[in-house]
């Protein structure tokens, strides 16, 4: 079975499910990454993926551009990213089997539905797709109702999202050695509005006013860092609170294995937050917000984190709190959140049941997936 891959960039959310699937079939894989990597599009990765075997930088010239599309027509699989649409259209030519990869259209509502990119999407769709082997790919737990809504992909969808590097851990071992300390909260994103930093604020203020024993870590940088940051001196917040800027992720992965929860705070603008992740895969409890789109594959309440709605405002911190006063359970919660993403939400998970998916489905057979990457959204 070949397979091909296109999307604006190979960056840290894709390349360990790109690896797995050159593996799985036997090197007959190829991404095609259509744009110059930069800094918005690497993810903030800090690895130099150009030299991968299987990839091919369509933009860098006239052989590799129709290269590219060569390889999309002849692919027993193809999946569409994002990129352009000429992409998609050449694929669907062909009748073969194709997944449409995409994250929730409908973030700032009906709105999007003026977005030129999704009206030339959905119209090529309705005139051309139906009756065709064309399936979504929804990343993030919202983007099959998104495109239902449209009419769209109505029992053609399946689950999917993004997947980062997961390490091998000693996961009890990992816990043990963060007994005994005071509970460390950690939060990770840019400073800008969606990721909603002004609640970690919010959060360290309700947690010393209720006499908790914790500290608070926020990583990263953004026009609204200094604002936060005078937010919290303001608050008299500064015993508590430390900002570490910006860091290799790297870094930042060995941070979070010495960190008890994780909290992400972004409202519905955030399609997925691999950050989430990679929290998760470090032995971090996670406490997210319901709106993001990862939230509602990844987070079984109450057994492996928990999520909060950004509209009550004290669901953040009732559910901090509540984790702070029972240590125990929330060492469970991140046992179980480290097996989801190693076990189900990894790139070798999901690698395998895409393999398994697009073979039954070439095959014309049914497949049952009960739960992760390739199950029916």
């Amino acid at each position: 079975m070949t397979i091909a891959f296109a999307t604006v960039a190979l960056n840290i959310h894709q390349v360990g499910v790109a690896d797995q699937l050159y593996k799985l079939s036997n090197g007959q894989f190829w991404f095609i990454e259509t744009n110059v990597p930069n800094e918005e599009n690497n993810k903030g990765g800090d690895a130099d993926y150009s030299k991968r075997p299987y990839l091919i930088k369509s933009y860098e010239s006239k052989e590799n551009y129709h290269k590219a599309l060569q390889i999309i027509h002849d692919a027993d699989v193809f999946v569409y990213g994002s990129c352009p649409i000429k992409y998609f259209k050449e694929r669907v030519k062909t009748g073969k089997l194709t997944f449409l990869y995409s994250e929730r259209w409908f973030k700032r509502g009906w709105v999007n539905v003026f977005s030129p990119r999704l009206i030339k999407q959905m119209l090529f769709y309705h005139l051309h797709c139906h009756r065709k082997p064309v399936y979504l790919l929804g990343s993030g737990g919202y983007a099959a109702n998104d495109f239902h809504k449209m009419l769209a992909f109505r029992g053609m969808s399946y689950k999917w999202g993004y997947f980062t590097t997961v390490p091998d851990l000693d996961i009890e071992s990992v816990m043990q050695q963060k007994r005994n300390q005071i509970t460390k909260i950690l939060w990770v994103a840019r400073f800008i509005p969606l990721k909603h930093a002004e609640r970690m604020v919010e959060l360290a203020a309700k947690l010393k006013v209720a006499g908790a024993k914790f500290s608070i870590t926020m990583i990263g940088t953004g026009p609204e860092e200094e604002s936060i940051k005078q937010m919290a001196i303001h608050q008299g917040l500064s015993d508590c609170m430390t900002f570490l800027g910006a860091l290799p992720n790297s870094e930042v992965m060995i941070i979070m294995k010495n960190h008890h929860i994780f909290c992400f705070t972004s409202n519905r603008l955030e399609g997925w937050g691999a950050v989430v992740n990679e929290s998760m895969g470090c032995g971090c409890c996670p406490v997210i917000s319901i709106d993001t789109g990862a939230a509602p594959y990844l987070i079984k309440e109450g057994v492996n984190g928990f999520t909060f709605d950004l509209s009550k405002e004290d669901d953040l911190f009732d559910k901090v709190y509540w984790l702070l006063q029972h240590p125990n359970d929330r060492e469970q919660m991140s046992i179980n959140a480290y097996r989801t993403i190693h076990d189900v939400w990894s790139p070798a998970n999901a690698a395998a049941n895409f393999c398994k998916l697009a073979q039954s489905l070439l095959a014309d057979k049914t497949i049952q997936i009960s739960d992760g990457p390739g199950s029916i959204a």
